[in-house]
């Protein structure tokens, strides 16, 4: 047995269940579905994984993001940055549930590819206001 898995603690699936507000019907039916199971007992380790986006690109944005400045959230989707554009964090999601997926797959969360993309914002070019570009990384 490896000392990875020697030292992990089993699940809490009764904290789980505190925490989510599920029946007892409920949970049976959770820890019944593989898929769900597998997503739950990953919960831990996605908490523990931070999902950085680094700004790579900006002009024109009114939120005032500038090329260094970071986003973050958990894998598991927590937003930590205070003060964070919506605009920008909307397109955030995807990456936190890649990240989440691969963490529940056993891969390396920081090894998507698709590893960039921009606010929700078309930019002046466009007829808006500005554009800001992220390169994503998982801590």
């Amino acid at each position: 047995m490896s000392e990875d898995a020697k030292d992990k603690k089993p699940f809490n699936w009764t904290k789980f269940q505190q925490n989510m507000g599920y029946t007892d019907a409920e949970m049976e039916g959770f820890k019944n579905d593989p898929r769900r199971r597998r997503a739950a007992e990953a919960l831990v380790e996605a908490n523990r994984r931070m999902v950085v986006a680094e700004v790579v690109e900006s002009h024109g944005c009114a939120a005032g993001f500038k090329c260094g400045d970071k986003i973050e959230v958990t894998a598991a989707g927590l937003v930590k940055s205070q003060n964070t554009c919506l605009f920008a964090l909307a397109p955030m999601t995807i990456h936190a549930a890649m990240a989440y997926d691969r963490v529940m797959e056993g891969l390396d969360p920081d090894g998507m590819w698709f590893n960039h993309f921009t606010c929700q914002d078309a930019g002046y070019c466009n007829g808006s206001w500005g554009r800001v570009a992220f390169k994503v990384s998982v801590k």
